[in-house]
């Protein structure tokens, strides 16, 4: 079973738990605030760019996309 990430939207907490694959979260509970129906989130490891450089979390522009200058 894949590790997902909910976010309450009460309390903005975001927590993993180990799910079902296709589960949505709206039948979970924050366990921080006790919300009820959890939104699922892309996981940072994997969103191309959330963990990068620049204002897009990618490259930063003057490269032109060529990572090798700039890292």
């Amino acid at each position: 079973m894949p590790i997902y990430e909910f976010k309450s939207p009460s309390c903005g907490k975001i927590s993993a738990k180990l799910s079902k694959m296709g589960e949505t979260g709206e039948k979970l509970v924050c366990p921080d605030c006790q919300a009820v129906g959890l939104v699922r989130q892309i996981s940072g490891f994997a969103s191309p760019g959330l963990a990068g450089k620049g204002s897009s979390g990618g490259c930063p522009t003057h490269c032109g996309g060529n990572c090798s200058g700039c890292r």
